[in-house]
């Protein structure tokens, strides 16, 4: 799957997918433009974290043999509670352009080939990516979905400080002994829809990638109990957040609020509202605001979704619980 077209400087233009032997050149683009630490953009290709990837899943746009814009297409499955099934997304990652030679159409010339590329494979079912820019992208057929995220508690009922002797463990720790469970329990214990992070290798590389990035620290519920929760940024009084959780029940769900309701309050007194990703996985907002205090919504409109090959009925039913918060995209699973 190749291309050539003439810009408006005459200058040639060839698209094609990216080959092995090129990828550090992709790499170096997006580290060009994204400012981000080292080691992320590798994990794109290396087969323990992207299990799932195929060779022709980064394709780019070349200027006299140099590569000026490239895009990646990350092999992710949501699964559907209900019925088991998975779906193969293609999550756009990494649209990126040198400085240089943006405003040409690049991008959005690749974003075609990638759409092209997805149903013409007949394995892919959806689409989705994660931008400020949707213009951009909605003129391709991606639409943006408002989701529930986050939602900001008044908490009400803090426990006293001599009352919190609980375990909270880094994010190293709790993955160099633990992160078969944690991996278990978020497979085990499913919203609506949700990505699979299996196998453990590819969950270390990038929920745990991410989790260490934002200095996150996890509360494990063990045995019959089963759950954990996930505070990230936990010393930035302005940015602390509760980022992802799983309970197996509704009283679990509420220990587990708890928890990290106290311990944030513990490490910043001052704090009297705990913000929380999405909506609870068991509890309907009214019942959680008459447990913990008044909740405030806010919306997020930076995901947008694109159908490949599902039908209507499917499609709709994906979006709708992505709407209402049933399903949500964690922090954990950026791409």
């Amino acid at each position: 799957m190749s291309s050539s077209e003439d810009n408006n400087n005459t200058m040639s233009v060839i698209y094609r997918p990216v080959e092995k032997h090129e990828q550090q050149q992709a790499i170096d683009l997006w580290y060009s433009v994204f400012t981000t630490q080292k080691g992320f953009f590798e994990r794109y290709f290396d087969p323990q974290a992207s299990p799932n990837y195929q060779e022709g899943d980064t394709l780019g746009a070349w200027i006299n043999e140099k590569l000026v814009s490239a895009i990646h297409i990350r092999r992710l499955h949501i699964r559907s509670r209900d019925d088991n099934t998975e779906y193969l997304c293609g999550a756009i990652a990494n649209v990126a352009t040198l400085e240089e030679h943006r405003k040409h159409g690049y991008s959005r010339h690749l974003l075609r080939m990638a759409i092209t590329k997805m149903e013409q494979s007949e394995q892919f079912d959806l689409s989705v990516l994660g931008t400020g820019r949707p213009n951009h992208y909605s003129v391709l057929g991606w639409e943006q979905i408002s989701l529930p995220s986050p939602i900001s508690i008044e908490w009400s009922h803090f426990n006293s400080p001599g009352d919190n002797h609980h375990q909270w463990y880094s994010v190293n720790d709790i993955l160099s002994s633990n992160s078969q469970v944690l991996l278990d329990i978020h497979s085990n214990k499913p919203r609506t829809y949700q990505f699979n992070r299996s196998p453990a290798t590819m969950f270390q590389h990038w929920t745990g990638w991410n989790w260490n990035k934002e200095n996150a620290i996890v509360y494990l519920l063990r045995d019959a109990q089963q759950g954990y929760i996930v505070i990230t940024k936990s010393d930035n009084v302005n940015d602390v957040y509760v980022s992802e959780w799983r309970a197996s029940n509704v009283d679990m769900e509420k220990k587990l609020f708890r928890l990290a309701a106290n311990e944030i309050r513990r490490r910043q007194p001052q704090i009297k509202t705990i913000r929380f990703h999405t909506v609870p996985q068991y509890m309907t907002l009214e019942e959680l605001e008459e447990w913990a205090g008044t909740v405030c919504v806010s919306k997020n409109d930076h995901t947008m979704m694109r159908n490949i090959r599902l039908s209507n009925e499917i499609l709709e039913k994906i979006k709708a619980a992505y709407l209402s918060g049933h399903a949500t995209f964690w922090t954990g699973d950026y791409f």
